[in-house]
């Protein structure tokens, strides 16, 4: 087994390490964003609150800690103030961007990758163009065509995967965003029943 690893690496030659890195990166940028990126148990609570179904104290007595009961506390304490809807927007704004931790490192590594390995490939076929005319050319040519593909398996290996989880992750922060928006839209035009 590591003897078909090391002749893989080989094969990749000299694009095989810039490729692992960049699987490394792919793999701890998903696991982080798995790991990090909260859900907020508090969001039902706080729809719940939004139609007059739970009271305010709940979602403090139980979440007190949480970033979106902190933006309900903002709105129960100032629901006179004129820049109060821009204030929770800015804050709901700040509590998606960090939603989207360890995104950004994906896209770029799912952009990285298959160009790394393209690149890779384009310098194998140099090589390959090099035997030509040389005796024995045939074996050399066939050997160096699949070297010369490796890298750009292996580029792609690590493109599908990050492509499929950015995917999923930007499409459920979409909703994530879609509900909070929703939710405080509502805390918002119901104010005055918080603050009371």
């Amino acid at each position: 087994m590591n003897e078909t690893i090391r002749q893989f690496f080989a094969a990749c030659h000299p694009f095989g390490l810039p490729l692992l890195a960049c699987s490394v990166a792919m793999l701890a940028a998903i696991l982080y964003h798995l790991l990090f990126t909260r859900q907020h148990k508090c969001l039902s609570l706080l729809e719940d609150i939004a139609t007059g179904a739970a009271p305010a104290a709940a979602a403090e007595h139980l979440y007190p800690r949480d970033a979106l009961v902190a933006v309900l506390r903002l709105i129960a304490s100032e629901p006179g103030s004129p820049s109060l809807e821009q204030q929770v927007e800015a804050r709901l704004r700040s509590i998606i961007d960090r939603q989207r931790a360890g995104m950004t490192l994906i896209s770029i590594v799912t952009t990285i990758a298959p160009m790394l390995g393209i690149l890779g490939t384009a310098w194998g076929l140099v090589d390959i163009f090099g035997v030509f005319g040389a005796p024995d050319a045939q074996d050399s040519i066939a050997m160096g065509i699949s070297k010369a593909l490796y890298t750009t398996i292996f580029g792609l290996a690590i493109a599908v995967p990050g492509t499929i989880a950015l995917s999923c992750f930007e499409r459920a922060l979409e909703r994530r965003a879609t509900r909070l928006d929703q939710c405080f839209t509502d805390l918002l035009a119901n104010r005055n029943k918080l603050s009371a």
